[in-house]
């Protein structure tokens, strides 16, 4: 996966107000994003395993301190939180 000609930023209480979806890998990130989030948009704010109910973990590790395969195993569990959010969009917004 090719991510160089992404930048991180900042989140902005503007992003909660502009866009559907704003997610989280922690609970320390989700936290700092709620404190951002304009009254009555609490909703567009979410864990992304929140979306991979059938995962073990509610939170996604930072790779750089697990094991060697923690990059992997990361990569696994965005993937399959991923699947589950283009699920539930699918569901909200298409059908």
């Amino acid at each position: 996966v090719d991510l160089s000609g992404l930048r991180a930023r900042r989140a902005t209480s503007r992003d909660i107000a502009e866009y559907d979806y704003v997610l989280a890998m922690d609970q320390e990130n989700y936290h700092a994003l709620s404190s951002l989030c304009p009254e009555g948009l609490e909703r567009r704010l979410s864990l992304l395993m929140d979306y991979a109910p059938q995962a073990r973990m509610r939170e996604v590790p930072d790779p750089y301190y697990g094991a060697s395969g923690g990059f992997e195993s990361v990569f696994d569990m965005v993937e399959d939180a991923a699947q589950g959010l283009l699920s539930e969009i699918r569901r909200r917004h298409i059908e």
